[in-house]
């Protein structure tokens, strides 16, 4: 019997970017084992470690890997209309993918600033959009970060193209209803950065006030949870360890001294 049988009738398929590695493969994880078959964006197919697929194939999943490019939105738009056609089983997209580059007031270029919010709020944007166009019912997940809610300049494109995809998730969910939900997720400090060495990302995760105990799986679970909140819609659910009450002034991922 295919041990996901059961599990599909009481889901469906979601569709996720950059659902392969980090937050993005918990969340896939996540949703597979609630019964969700997958659809996962990346930037090239090859790169891809085949063990990812089979870990969330023995979660009952059906698992398709496709190769679409954030950073064209031109391109993206054609793309997605696309995929969806092609997949009308899909009735959740989690915009999980972000670009994640250091800069502040004096290093900030426009190159740079572009970049951030093509990926992190324009390509959101167009796949809601597609989402709508071509089947016209279903549900978003957009993946924000708890830092919205103590905002300071370090990671400043980033921050902005966050909050830009926070306002389009209210937006979305005022547009949109009652075809499409739109919620969002907003992490605190989960994993570590390219930008942190070891000791100092346990340093700061222990000063959470629920403890460094914060992981992966727990952005994954609020996921779920609003992939079948079938009456929630334009929230967005703070993942983050009560990170928000430390008021930070810097960003402890920050390499801008």
């Amino acid at each position: 019997m295919d041990p996901g049988r059961g599990r599909r009738l009481m889901a469906g398929t979601a569709f996720i970017t950059g659902g392969t590695r980090r937050i993005g493969g918990a969340i896939a994880a996540g949703l597979a084992a609630a019964g969700y078959d997958l659809v996962l964006q990346t930037r090239d197919t090859a790169t891809v470690d085949p063990a990812v697929v089979a870990r969330l194939a023995a979660l009952g999943a059906r698992v398709e890997l496709v190769a679409l490019d954030l950073d064209r939105p031109e391109a993206l738009a054609a793309a997605a209309d696309a995929l969806f056609r092609r997949r009308p089983d899909i009735d959740l997209v989690v915009n999980n993918a972000s670009r994640f580059e250091p800069d502040d007031f004096a290093s900030l270029t426009p190159a740079g600033f572009n970049r951030h919010m093509t990926v992190n709020a324009l390509a959101p944007l167009l796949l809601i959009q597609a989402l709508d166009r071509t089947l016209g019912r279903g549900a978003v997940v957009n993946v924000l970060d708890a830092k919205l809610a103590w905002p300071h300049p370090d990671f400043l494109s980033y921050t902005l193209g966050k909050a830009a995809l926070a306002t389009v998730t209210d937006l979305a969910a005022r547009y949109y209803a009652p075809r499409i939900r739109v919620n969002g997720v907003a992490p605190g400090l989960t994993l570590i950065s390219p930008f942190q060495d070891a000791d100092r990302f346990a340093a700061e995760k222990g000063k959470l006030p629920l403890g460094p105990g914060l992981g992966p799986e727990d952005i994954a679970g609020a996921v779920v949870f609003l992939a079948g909140a079938r009456q929630v819609t334009g929230q967005v659910i703070a993942v983050d360890g009560g990170e928000r009450y430390l008021a930070r002034d810097r960003d402890p991922s920050s390499p801008i001294e």
